[in-house]
């Protein structure tokens, strides 16, 4: 599996993972105040797949 998502991609498995409807917008607010921390793929802002599943516990 995949540890590093796009926001979209995060936004799609936490919607999977938690049952309920999770936006890219979700996931930036999460990003913008610190929740979750963002890595930079060649431009792209992308988020580690268990620094989210942290968060979401």
């Amino acid at each position: 599996m995949q540890n590093l998502m796009t926001i979209k991609e995060a936004s799609i498995w936490a919607t999977k993972y938690l049952e309920k409807n999770v936006t890219a917008s979700n996931i930036s607010y999460l990003i913008q105040y610190g929740r979750i921390p963002k890595s930079d793929d060649n431009g792209t802002v992308v988020v580690n797949r268990h620094d989210l599943d942290r968060v979401l516990l």
